[in-house]
C-alpha cells in the first residue's frame, strides 16, 4: 500500500484499533493530521496515519501524557534524532510513574485503617473516616 493511498475515518479507527472519536480526539490534540476532502463530503486520512495513530494509542495505554507523546512523535520524523532523546523522555516518564505509585503508598498508609476502623453501621456524624477528615493531622 502506498503512504500515498487514502482510507476513511472509520476505516483507520478500526486497523489502528480505536474508535472514531479518538480519532477526532487525536484531530484535536494536534496528534495527527486533519483528513482531505475528497468527493462528496466524505473526508480521507493517509494509511500512514494507521501507524500513527497505532503509535499514539499504545503511548497512550502507558501512560504518556499528550505532550510526551508530541515529542516521542516528532523523533520519528525525518531530522536526526538519537535513541538517547527517546530514552530521556521515557525516563522521565517512568520516574513520574515511580513518584506517583510512592504517592499512592503513602495515601493508602492513611487510608486502609480508616477503612478497617469503620463499622459500616450507625450515624455518619460517628464514622471513623468522616471524623479522621474533620481533623487537621
Amino acid at each position: 500500500m502506498s503512504a500515498l493511498a487514502t482510507i476513511t475515518v472509520g476505516a483507520l479507527a478500526e486497523q489502528a484499533g480505536v474508535d472514531i472519536a479518538t480519532i477526532r480526539s487525536y484531530e484535536r490534540l494536534g496528534l495527527i493530521c486533519k483528513p482531505r476532502p475528497a468527493a462528496g463530503r466524505l473526508l480521507l486520512y493517509r494509511t500512514a496515519d494507521i501507524g500513527r495513530v497505532t503509535f499514539i494509542r499504545r503511548a497512550k495505554d502507558l501512560g504518556f501524557s499528550t505532550e510526551a507523546i508530541r515529542e516521542l512523535l516528532g523523533f520519528t520524523g525525518k531530522a536526526p534524532h538519537t535513541c538517547g532523546e527517546v530514552h530521556e523522555v521515557a525516563a522521565r516518564h517512568l520516574a513520574d510513574i515511580r513518584r506517583r505509585r510512592e504517592e499512592l503508598a503513602r495515601l493508602e498508609k492513611v487510608l486502609a485503617p480508616l477503612v478497617a476502623a469503620c463499622p459500616q453501621k450507625g450515624s455518619a456524624t460517628d464514622c471513623p473516616i468522616l471524623n479522621s477528615l474533620s481533623h487537621a493531622a
